[in-house]
């Protein structure tokens, strides 16, 4: 009796796990017995094929402490290369990226950096997101002339910053002429010139920390500071709008940029001598991206530049901005559909 019982339960929870799994995949993928979901005139689709990419990138990750009258004082990685690689495949994106000294170029006086980071991200037709999180420890003093008086550099190893954003985009056009994945995963094809209007969230946390002040006793009151810093923890929630265009030429090129500023809400703790500060406010965020590259049937090649900017006051005319811009330069091939069962409950 007992084995029938089980048997019945299983007769009726294999078609409902495999009914659920179906919903997964019509939520995140569409109907794919319906038609084309975009204009097949403007893009061509490979949604079926795993994308597997060999990724590097050079990347530009500052701390810089701002005066509304005077100069800004940047402390700059010293190490700013990554290589990983990269898997596509119909709504996923996966990367992760690291360095390795022995391919880095950089300048042993001005000390050691060790950076790595990773992504996760999802892409329909019209709606997108991505989250990363992206480590560089040890720093260099920018300029240390200016701020020390010798040209002696300024090492700062223990300087750690940890750098985690969070994006959803929504395109405005109705017309779904603009692909998204063949402007950054390059799993379609943009087959003619399109752009669309895009809105979108975001939110970014950074938090910044090192054994002893970022400012030396010297600059504290060049700076109007009570105290110098050595930790920063920050919160930003906003929304940005602006506009992306992918412009297509020789059946098989592509120039993409876009250009996303917004406002959005702070919160902060900094770290003093004298205990914590914390405050709210508002802060400017800007995203921007300049892309080109060659998107072929079975093989690809894109270099695509990102921006990320934002800047908060943690002082009377005098603020905290926190830069994280990178090179990304991709070479992929198309390998068809893996054929993975297991991955059909997670809507793949």
């Amino acid at each position: 009796m007992r084995s029938q019982f089980l048997a019945l339960i299983a007769l009726i929870a294999i078609p409902a796990h495999a009914q659920v799994g179906e919903q997964v995949r019509r939520m995140l993928n569409g109907d794919l017995d319906a038609p084309p979901d975009h204009d097949t005139a403007y893009v061509a689709s490979y949604r079926s094929n795993l994308v597997l990419s060999a990724v590097v990138k050079y990347q530009m990750q500052d701390v810089d402490i701002e005066q509304d009258q005077g100069s800004t004082l940047s402390y700059s990685a010293n190490n700013m290369e990554q290589y990983g690689v990269a898997l596509d495949f119909k709504w996923l994106s996966v990367e992760a990226t690291f360095d390795v000294p022995a391919w880095s170029d950089h300048d042993p006086t001005l000390g050691k950096t060790s950076t790595r980071g990773f992504g996760l991200g999802y892409t329909g037709r019209r709606l997108w997101g991505r989250a990363f999180i992206n480590t560089t420890e040890g720093y260099y003093l920018a300029d240390p002339v200016q701020w020390t008086g010798s040209p002696e550099p300024h090492v700062r190893p223990d300087l750690e910053n940890r750098t985690f954003m969070l994006s959803a985009n929504y395109a405005l056009s109705g017309k779904r002429r603009f692909s998204q994945k063949a402007a950054m995963t390059q799993m379609e094809r943009q087959k003619k010139s399109a752009g669309s209007f895009v809105a979108g969230l975001s939110a970014w946390h950074t938090d910044i920390s090192a054994d002893s002040s970022l400012l030396s006793p010297a600059l504290v009151d060049t700076f109007q500071l009570v105290s110098g810093f050595d930790a920063l923890k920050r919160w930003m929630v906003g929304a940005t709008i602006g506009y992306v265009h992918t412009f297509s030429f020789w059946h098989k090129g592509f120039i993409h940029a876009a250009l996303l500023p917004g406002l959005a809400y702070t919160q902060q703790e900094i770290g003093t001598p004298l205990g914590k500060l914390s405050g709210t406010g508002v802060a400017a965020v800007t995203e921007m991206r300049l892309g080109a590259g060659f998107n072929g049937d079975r093989w690809y090649g894109a270099l695509i530049t990102s921006f990320y900017y934002s800047t908060t006051p943690i002082a009377e005319q005098l603020n905290l901005g926190t830069n994280y811009g990178l090179v990304r330069f991709a070479l992929g091939i198309r390998l068809g559909d893996p054929g993975v069962k297991a991955l059909h409950k997670v809507g793949l």
